[in-house]
């Protein structure tokens, strides 16, 4: 991935575009913001991000496997997507000039924001196979439409040289707008929509959105000097972070996300300023429900309009939330607790003083999620057995970050919610009740040791019930199988047992024999006696497949030790499979920072944590053009590992982000020593 900056936290010009409309001006209580500008070149996709005046977008041109281009609004969500086919199978878009923001009206009078640039593409003919403007989570598929009745198909039109597809709101309060304008070629309608040219097409792009604007927060709000130089980075935190909620990803997760929110913020802790954190912490506590449940997603806009329509019969555009995960409840009491510590008891109480949209104090939003925590331990701590888990959902295949229908190979019981996350929310819990931040709240828990007994009894027994043991022989032969059957450069067998986690249990709290990375949350999370330490260190170090280490980064997973269901699950096309996941990678090195800093281990074992963390910065370091990307895959050329950017391949299952919250974490990251 290359990044283009327009330069350090530099501002760009205001530009308004009246378009069949009058121009609007900019609402009268937003106070002027810092502009942001900056590009991201990712194999065979171009994205330009911009922010002006309230107006945020991004732009992303993709050439393979088939060219698209998307405009995408953190406004509600919302944006605009046009699929091609290209004649000849190629087409490769060129470069992007006065891209700007516009303020618009629509037909009816209604304010549109959005942005307006020149898009070069070389190509003879283009045929449109696909357009339509609104929810995002519409343009990437991730909504079933005969779920949510009466979505009808866009209005398209084609004028002269322009094509344009609309869409107005269900509740009429906004819609949502595409114009391309043929500069240099021509538009044909009579078989199809059909750009077509002399080899070389320019076209005037607009996109608009009516959902309100977000207030963003700039980079100097965000950070403190402690943080990293990589304006990559910055420019990504700052066009995710707005004033009242960080947004997951861009292009296709621009909303709320509970997960992305507390893993972020923990890790980029060590550079955050105290309002940065507490903008994401905030976030998640103003949207807990009255059980104490962390929201996971939040729908907006258009979607959640239709979401209203049809589960309560209103045409309201109030968010709708999902609480389908296990993990998310889970991270609010570590995340709290670390945030206590690096900012202080006295700020933390100012803090928690605070109330929520509906007038509930934090401190006791916050005291609803531990007391439903300690709740869902209790089973496990007086019988600690696997059928006391926390399993996902039954109508789910997935309930943690491997969100994917793949992402735990079939397993019903995730190895970070269990072994992790329920200790070491327990623990927290613990903390935060013996601090006296809950004042009064904390009669409602059970009494500090209590919760300290039983976040002992999830530490000690609930790893387990996930351990999986290979002998010596088979564990070599099914390394080199491995190896042999996918064409991956063959390592040196492990020649002695290999002993791992299991990525889940199954149905019957059977491990399910795949490696993976989220024993990284060990090393951030808890503190295990060395021999467990080091047994989960040699998994993420080892190289794959006989572990996870690869030259190009730490894979989410391997399933060289699983049989052939298993490894048909967990490929490098598959979205949580043998590819690289960005946060991973930090989430090791600040892992293994954190353990490095105890005083209790052995010296050869502090020898490797401190080998396995110079391999890790090196890996990052040979990926650093991608780094701040969601994930990416890889290829085998020459013999060799080389970074594949993921969804642009024939096969890939979906697609990453270019600008990833959890992503952003490397700008905390301790310096390299010397």
């Amino acid at each position: 991935m290359t990044v283009r900056p327009a330069g350090r936290r530099l501002a760009v010009a205001v530009a308004l575009l009246a378009l069949g409309g009058a121009c609007t001006q900019a609402p009268g209580d937003r106070a002027p913001q810092a502009a942001l500008r900056y590009s991201v070149s990712e194999g065979e996709s171009e994205n330009h991000f911009i922010r002006q005046d309230g107006i945020a977008a991004h732009l992303n041109l993709r050439t393979q496997p088939a060219p698209r281009l998307v405009v995408a609004f953190p406004a509600g969500n919302s944006g605009a997507a046009v699929h091609f086919e290209a004649a000849g199978g190629t087409a490769v878009w060129g470069a992007v000039e006065d891209l700007r923001t516009v303020r618009l009206e629509d037909d009816s009078g209604r304010a549109l924001y959005g942005i307006s640039a020149e898009v070069g593409v070389a190509a003879g003919r283009l045929s449109v196979r696909e357009a339509d403007v609104g929810s995002v989570r519409f343009l990437r598929g991730a909504v079933d439409y005969s779920a949510l009745p009466g979505r009808a198909p866009p209005r398209i039109e084609v004028d002269g040289k322009r094509l344009s597809v609309t869409r107005e709101r269900p509740d009429g309060r906004s819609s949502y707008l595409l114009s391309v304008e043929v500069l240099a070629g021509r538009l044909q309608s009579e078989e199809g929509i059909v750009f077509a040219g002399d080899g070389e097409l320019r076209l005037r792009v607009t996109a608009a959105s009516g959902d309100p604007l977000e207030m963003p927060v700039s980079v100097d709000r965000l950070l403190r000097p402690a943080a990293a130089d990589n304006e990559a980075l910055e420019s990504a935190l700052a066009f995710l972070t707005y004033e009242g909620k960080m947004l997951a990803g861009s292009w296709r997760f621009l909303t709320y996300f509970g997960r992305d929110t507390l893993l972020s913020v923990q890790l980029l802790m060590p550079a955050l300023t105290a309002e940065a954190a507490e903008i994401g912490l905030g976030s998640v506590l103003e949207r807990v429900d009255g059980r104490g449940r962390v929201v996971h997603e939040e729908e907006l806009g258009e979607l959640a309009v239709y979401r209203n329509l049809a589960e309560r019969g209103e045409a309201s555009a109030a968010p709708v939330y999902d609480y389908a995960m296990a993990d998310d409840d889970l991270m609010l009491a570590p995340v709290l607790g670390r945030y206590l510590e690096v900012f202080g008891r006295e700020r933390a109480m100012r803090f928690l003083a605070g109330t929520t949209r509906s007038n509930d104090s934090r401190r006791s939003v916050l005291a609803r999620n531990l007391r439903l925590v300690a709740e869902r331990a209790a089973a496990f701590a007086g019988e600690p057995v696997a059928g006391n888990l926390v399993a996902i959902r039954e109508d789910l295949n997935f309930g943690n970050w491997r969100d994917s229908e793949e992402g735990l190979a079939g397993g019903r019981y995730p190895y970070d919610v269990n072994a992790v996350l329920m200790p070491a929310a327990l623990r927290a819990a613990a903390g935060i009740a013996g601090s006296g931040l809950l004042g009064d709240e904390a009669r409602a828990l059970p009494g500090e040791d209590e919760l300290r007994r039983r976040a002992a009894v999830w530490e000690a027994r609930a790893h387990g019930y996930f351990e999986v043991s290979v002998a010596a022989d088979e564990a070599g032969a099914a390394v080199a199988a491995y190896a042999r059957d996918h064409g991956y450069p063959a390592v040196t067998a492990p020649g002695k047992d290999v002993g791992f986690f299991a990525v889940a249990l199954d149905e019957r709290s059977e491990p399910i024999p795949v490696m993976h990375s989220d024993v990284g949350m060990d090393l951030l999370f808890l503190q295990r006696p060395p021999r467990h330490l080091a047994q989960l260190v040699d998994s993420l170090a080892a190289p794959f497949p006989a572990g996870l280490a690869t030259p190009v980064g730490i894979l989410a997973a391997n399933p060289a030790y699983a049989g052939p269901a298993e490894q048909a699950l967990v490929t490098r096309n598959h979205y949580h499979g043998t590819v690289v996941w960005s946060w991973q990678q930090a989430m090791a090195i600040a892992g293994l920072d954190r353990q490095l800093r105890r005083t209790d281990l052995p010296d050869a074992l502090r020898s490797r944590l401190q080998e396995a963390r110079r391999a890790a910065r090196q890996r990052i370091a040979a990926a650093r053009e991608i780094v701040n990307s969601e994930l990416w895959s890889f290829a085998i050329r020459e013999g060799g590992y080389a970074i594949a950017p993921f969804g642009q391949s024939e096969g890939h299952l979906t697609e990453s982000n270019a600008a990833q919250l959890w992503s952003t974490v490397f700008l905390a990251l301790e310096p390299e020593a010397p």
